[in-house]
C-alpha cells in the first residue's frame, strides 16, 4: 500500500506541472533555476525541519550549504499555493494552508524580495525593502491589499482592519517573502509568509520558515534574482518521492 501511494504521488505530482498552463510555467521556472533552497520536514506536524542550500551548474545540483535548522508553523504544514496551483491536489488528508491556522505552506515557492529594519546592504541582490514606521503586510482577508506587503503612505485609503506593523517586529530584523499565495491571491489561503529570524530554536512560528540570524543573513546574501531562486518545503517522504520526477538533488 506504501508503495502505491508513493507511485500515485510522483504521478500526481507530475500532473499537477503538466496538465495545463499553470503547471507549464511551474516546470518552466524549476528547469530554469539555478539556486533552491530545500527545507524537508519529519513530518507534516512537525515544527522542525533542516534547509539545504544548493546551486546549479550545468546539470548538477551542488550543495552550497545543508543541515541548517529551521522552525516551521506551530501546527506544522499545509499545503500552499504558487504560480496558480493548489498543491492539495496531491494529498487530499493534508489540510491546505489557511489564514491564521498556525500551519507553513508546502509546496514551491518564488523567492524575489528580501527585507530588513536597515538599508540595503550591497551584498544583497534582491530587491529589498526598508521596513520604516509605515510599512505594513496586511492579513485582513476582506481588503483587495490582503497579503501585500505595502507602504500605508502611498495607499489612496485604509481598508484593511488587521495588518502586522513589520517594523515592529524584532524577529523581521532581517528576512525574505515567501510567495506564497501571491499569483493570484485567494482570500483567505493565508498571508504575510516570510524566512525570518526565529524566537527560539524550539519555537514554532505562526507560519512563516524561521532560523538562526546568521544562517538567514548568508541566505539572503547568498541568493541571486538572476538564477530564479525556489523554495521547495515539503515533508522528507514527499521530497523523497518527488526528487527524481524533478531531477532535483
Amino acid at each position: 500500500m506504501k508503495l502505491l501511494i508513493i507511485i500515485l504521488l510522483a504521478m500526481i505530482f507530475s500532473v499537477v506541472l503538466s496538465d495545463n498552463a499553470k503547471g507549464a510555467s511551474m516546470a518552466a521556472t524549476l528547469q530554469k533555476s539555478r539556486q533552491i533552497i530545500i527545507v524537508k520536514a519529519k513530518s507534516r506536524a512537525s515544527t522542525a525541519a533542516e534547509m539545504s542550500l544548493y546551486e546549479r551548474t550545468g546539470e548538477q545540483w551542488c550543495a552550497v550549504k545543508q543541515g541548517i535548522p529551521v522552525v516551521l508553523g506551530k501546527n506544522g504544514l499545509g499545503w500552499g499555493r504558487s504560480f496558480g496551483i493548489d498543491y492539495k491536489k496531491l494529498d487530499k488528508n493534508v489540510p491546505a494552508k489557511m489564514e491564521g491556522d498556525g500551519r507553513s505552506p508546502s509546496g514551491i515557492f518564488g523567492i524575489q524580495r528580501a527585507f530588513g529594519f536597515s538599508d540595503k546592504n550591497p551584498s544583497i541582490r534582491l530587491p529589498y525593502v526598508k521596513l520604516t514606521a509605515s510599512v505594513e503586510c496586511v492579513d485582513d482577508a476582506g481588503s483587495k491589499y490582503y497579503n501585500q506587503v505595502i507602504d500605508n503612505r502611498e495607499m489612496p485609503s485604509r481598508d484593511w482592519k488587521s495588518s502586522e506593523r513589520m517594523s515592529a517586529v524584532n524577529v523581521y530584523k532581517i528576512g525574505l517573502v515567501i510567495e506564497h499565495n501571491t499569483q493570484p491571491v485567494v482570500k483567505g489561503r493565508g498571508s504575510c509568509i516570510f524566512f525570518h529570524i526565529w524566537d527560539k530554536p524550539d519555537k514554532g512560528t505562526s507560519g512563516c520558515t524561521a532560523m538562526a540570524e546568521n544562517d538567514l543573513a548568508f541566505l539572503v546574501q547568498w541568493l541571486d534574482p538572476e538564477k530564479d531562486p525556489l523554495l521547495l518545503q515539503f515533508t522528507e517522504e514527499i521530497y523523497n518521492n518527488i526528487k527524481g520526477t524533478l531531477n532535483l538533488p
